[in-house]
């Protein structure tokens, strides 16, 4: 099948494109999930069996499945869904190719001396979903290098964007591109937030609150549709005017959050004074928590102790079902990973946005 880190995971981003290519063909709402077949029309699993998609128009007049089943439907229906097939396994297959590009030569990398960032940098989106209904209530926006081999991922430049002034262009670039969502699709989810990295720096002892200020104004959105995420390693390097700038950008409305708990649980010390709105569980612990008990009780702990602080807990790199909702039994309310959708342009993600991510694998 297609090289991702679990057969559920594939399947759900193989789900997510079907359901974009059809509403977008259409322009109706669909709803979409799969099931194992023997000899079908279907993608074929790592079993040798073959998974058939059954799409149902939401309406509940046209269905359509590509295995033998009782679902009625014309032949035009069945060549849509081919079609959708088709178009997600090669929107899929090129995503898997671009996340694998490797630069030739590192000089490309070296951003310019101003600090200026150029087009080359963009972003992409990932849903933060509710586990218990899938409904997107957030969007995380991730740097992306376009090359002419492809879109590269954060690991191959950010080092070379991690000082001073192109730091803080960068960070203005993945900001104005979260507010341009935010804008274009808050008739759509008028209490959609987004979410930002404050991983490829420290944070700056001047200027953040200020542009973060300066960007909402210009968007017109509320400060508190706005999250910054922040790592342990930032957590202790602040200096005592980096310290005042995330205390300035809590009192605009801002929302703080820790990455990678339950490493950066310790980082809370060094914070005293700034509020703390919510932590990521690091995804290693999210993908044991359907292990055995030992490992499902360092997760119950991550969230009991998130609840000690009175902050709400993420979920990073939830890949499957059964993940999902066991996540939820022990009260982690919200999560993104693969099971919903992978990072990708604006534009893809919403075609989907205003439904439930949760799908029935």
């Amino acid at each position: 099948m297609v090289g991702s880190p679990s057969l559920e995971a594939a399947l759900s981003r193989i789900g997510l494109f079907l359901l974009q290519y059809l509403r977008q063909e259409t322009g109706a709402l669909w709803s979409i999930s799969a099931t194992p077949v023997g000899t079908a029309f279907g993608v074929p699993g790592h079993d040798g069996t073959a998974l058939a998609f059954l799409c149902v128009h939401d309406a509940g007049d046209t269905a359509a499945t590509g295995a033998t089943g009782d679902a009625a439907a014309d032949v035009s229906t069945y060549q849509r869904l081919g079609e959708a097939v088709a178009a997600a396994l090669g929107s899929i297959a090129e995503a898997e190719t671009r996340s694998t590009v490797t630069l030739t030569d590192p000089s490309e990398l070296v951003p310019a001396p101003s600090g200026e960032i150029d087009g080359r940098m963009i972003a992409y989106f990932q849903p933060i979903v509710e586990l218990a209904t899938g409904e997107v209530v957030a969007i995380e926006a991730l740097a992306r290098m376009q090359t002419p081999d492809g879109v590269l991922g954060p690991d191959s430049f950010l080092d070379a964007y991690s000082t001073g002034a192109t730091m803080l262009a960068l960070f203005d670039r993945m900001l104005e591109s979260s507010l341009q969502f935010l804008a274009d699709f808050s008739h759509r989810i008028p209490d959609l937030s987004a979410a930002l990295n404050l991983e490829f720096a420290g944070v700056p002892e001047r200027g953040l609150a200020e542009l973060v200020e300066r960007r909402l104004r210009q968007y017109d959105i509320e400060s508190d549709a706005i999250t910054i995420e922040l790592n342990e390693r930032i957590a202790y390097d602040l200096t005592p005017g980096a310290l005042a700038q995330l205390r300035r950008l809590s009192d605009l409305g801002v929302k703080l959050l820790l990455d990678d708990v339950p490493h950066s649980f310790a980082a809370l010390d060094q914070l005293r004074g700034v509020p703390i709105s919510g932590a990521k569980i690091d995804r290693r612990y999210v993908q044991q928590v359907t292990g055995g008990e030992r490992e499902l009780d360092e997760v119950r702990r991550i969230i009991e102790r998130a609840a000690e602080h009175e902050i709400e807990v993420i979920a990073e790199g939830v890949e499957t079902q059964a993940q999902c909702d066991r996540l939820v039994k022990l009260g982690c309310r919200f999560g993104q990973g693969y099971l919903f959708a992978v990072p990708q342009p604006g534009s893809s993600l919403s075609a989907v946005l205003g439904e439930p991510l949760v799908g029935s694998w």
